[in-house]
């Protein structure tokens, strides 16, 4: 089959590669859609992965073939990445508290195999069926919704307060969705890339700043009236960016950082720490049974377009170039990115 293999540091190759075996309890799938994480630039350009490995978690497909003790899947099924089938929010919590997961180490495990490939092997606890009212481009989109739902969720938001951005990535445009309709006084945003800096303020955003042109910090803090925003949503993931969020959030604020951290950050905490901010680092990885249901819920609804979102879909021939375009946020020209193998 063929597969974009990563063979080093900022390199993906077009291979053909052996078609994955399907195991006991597993699904073979053939990969209609598979979008381009952040978390895939991130580890593709810091040389995370180990050489060989197959990128790709935001996917959907159809069944190509069930293995041993699968009863619950059919050949000719659409299936889509849903991480907690099969289990209950007690389960959930119970299971996340006992871990001490080490991203590097999982992103870098030897033989990781992905969906930027024509097949991809899947538990069947981490796959469900597409309902009928769910296009094949939005069951490639639930897994970005749902970790920014989460993300959203850990906010703590309320009517009365102020939320900020720093960047506005395709999870954070699904994130600033949410947050006008769960609804708050103002929402602003730090942005560099020209395209989704628009596209935020299509979505309600009152005031959109260039961070590397102008005082954003400053300029929010005077909008709301010298407290700053309650909120921060730190999701460009820079080594200024996180200090960016506590020089600006207001006292006791709250700060989510959903974006993922490959390489050192620099903190400043004396011109913050009096402020005792709350500082919640967060992943996909701890997101609970509910925000799935509530984003699969959001899709069927439309209540949040998740489609709209989607500017571009390539073939895996073009994913390296599109790799190095995502990656320069001043050219960039792409919102949400999908592969079709």
């Amino acid at each position: 089959m063929k597969a974009a293999v990563y063979t080093e540091k900022g390199v993906l190759e077009i291979k053909d590669v052996p078609k994955p075996q399907v195991h006991p309890g597993q699904l073979l799938v053939r990969v209609t859609y598979c979008g381009i994480c952040g978390t895939d630039l991130h580890n593709y350009s810091y040389g995370i992965p180990s050489q060989g490995a197959i990128l790709g978690h935001e996917w959907c497909g159809i069944v190509e073939a069930i293995g041993d003790c699968v009863e619950e899947f059919s050949v000719g099924d659409r299936v889509m990445y849903y991480k907690h089938a099969g289990f209950d929010v007690a389960g959930s919590e119970v299971r996340t508290r006992n871990l001490r997961p080490n991203p590097r180490a999982i992103y870098s495990a030897p033989g990781r195999m992905g969906a930027f490939a024509e097949y991809f092997a899947v538990n069947t606890s981490q796959a469900e069926r597409i309902p009928d009212n769910v296009s094949d481009k939005a069951a490639a989109s639930l897994e970005p919704l749902v970790a920014g739902v989460h993300a959203v969720r850990l906010g703590k938001l309320k009517p009365s307060d102020t939320v900020a951005f720093i960047g506005t990535g395709p999870i954070a445009l699904y994130m600033i969705e949410r947050v006008k309709q769960i609804g708050v006084k103002a929402v602003y945003a730090a942005e560099i890339c020209p395209v989704r800096a628009a596209k935020a303020k299509e979505l309600g955003v009152e005031k959109v700043f260039d961070p590397e042109k102008e005082d954003f910090i400053s300029e929010i803090v005077e909008r709301t009236g010298g407290r700053g925003p309650d909120v921060v949503y730190e999701c460009a993931a820079g080594g200024h960016t996180l200090n960016q969020a506590c020089t600006l959030v207001a006292n006791n604020g709250r700060i989510v950082c959903l974006a993922v951290y490959q390489g050192p950050v620099t903190i400043e905490p004396l011109d913050w720490y009096m402020r005792q901010p709350e500082i919640k680092f967060t992943t996909n990885g701890d997101s609970l049974p509910a925000d799935w249901e509530t984003s699969l819920k959001l899709i069927q609804t439309r209540a949040i377009d998740v489609e709209e979102i989607i500017s571009h879909v390539i073939t895996l021939e073009e994913i390296q170039d599109t790799f190095l375009s995502l990656l320069d946020p001043r050219r960039n020209t792409m919102l949400r990115v999908l592969a079709q193998p």
